[in-house]
């Protein structure tokens, strides 16, 4: 909407300079007047402006100059029109958007909060959107994703002060990740939103190795170093490139469709409070890699006799349409 409106702004500054050519060009034609005395009468014709004449107008000349100063006129008024419509236009869908955008972030439940939207804000971003987790980004710039045609919800603001993760709804939030730059930063902003929510579940980026125990002692759930992370990878490519290459793959980064998933064991699903070989989950195509068991911790490789109960967490490997249609089972049945 807007890429149209500035258009016809820069099709009015197009008309206004086409008037003055030919201001200019019927001028020296006409009178034969010089260049600067041209361009000076076409500009104080089109502006209405009411300077004296510079050079005696013949009939002619008068004539053209009643034309010069009807499209003149015309053009100017047409183009600050649009460019009016534009500035205002623009400010109102602004202002609609960020209220229209505030009311969907007020209606979120059990979201995530996402501080920073730099390059691994983003990646982070888009892989919240693919698995359809609803979240807010808050991030000190303004930008464009607070226009109400966007398919994030931003809070633009400082996510160290309580007001702007209040805005962002840390009150009725699942989680947040904190991935701004400066340890420093993260470190205030686990303070803050554990100060207003210590239920929240926090994971926070950390660069360097000295402020580990600080976001620890801060009440950080998870801490990731992604030089830490990045580092092993590499050498990981080199040593073992083949478990790589398949950690790879269930993480979605390659061209397979295989993927790494958890299954949250309801109370009263259809899985809860039977043995693995009884709960249907392989005939969905699901290959059971581990079961974190409520209160007991992981049981990697479990037996077909492993009783899955309400609280466990299935850790598995599949597409994901077989995920999708373990969900739609273990839901309706």
């Amino acid at each position: 909407m807007s890429d149209s409106k500035l258009k016809f702004v820069w099709v009015g500054a197009f008309l206004i300079l086409a008037t003055m050519l030919i201001g200019v060009a019927g001028y020296v034609a006409i009178e034969k007047a010089s260049i600067i005395d041209a361009l000076y009468m076409t500009v104080i014709t089109v502006s209405t402006v009411g300077f004296g004449e510079v050079i005696p107008l013949s009939q002619l000349g008068k004539l053209f100059t009643i034309v010069l100063i009807i499209l003149g006129t015309g053009t100017l008024a047409y183009t600050a029109s649009q460019f009016v419509d534009y500035v205002v236009a623009g400010e109102l869908r602004n202002m609609f958007g960020r209220k229209k955008m505030q009311n969907k972030i007020e209606a979120l439940e059990d979201h995530y909060i996402l501080c920073g939207f730099g390059r691994m804000g983003r990646i982070i971003a888009e892989i919240l959107a693919e698995n359809n987790l609803p979240f807010v980004i808050v991030d000190p710039a303004p930008r464009q994703s607070e226009s109400s045609d966007n398919q994030y919800l931003f809070v633009t603001g400082d996510a160290t002060h309580e007001s702007v993760l209040i805005k962002a709804g840390i009150l009725h939030a699942k989680g947040l990740i904190t991935v701004v730059d400066q340890d420093v930063t993260n470190l205030y902003i686990v303070i803050t939103a554990k100060g207003l929510s210590k239920d929240l579940y926090v994971v926070t980026k950390c660069a360097q190795e000295e402020a580990y125990s600080k976001l620890m002692w801060a009440g950080a759930d998870k801490i990731v170093s992604p030089y830490t992370i990045g580092g092993k990878s590499i050498a990981q490519s080199i040593i073992k490139p083949n478990v790589t290459n398949f950690v790879e793959m269930a993480m979605g980064h390659s061209g397979y469709h295989i993927m790494v998933d958890e299954v949250l064991v309801k109370e009263n699903s259809h899985i809860s409070e039977k043995m693995i070989k009884d709960s249907n989950i392989r005939s969905h195509g699901i290959i059971i890699v581990a079961i974190n068991k409520k209160n007991k911790g992981f049981v990697f490789n479990p037996g077909p006799d492993e009783i899955l109960t309400a609280g466990d967490t299935v850790i598995a490997l599949g597409r994901k349409e077989d995920f999708e249609s373990l969900q739609n089972y273990i839901e309706r049945g």
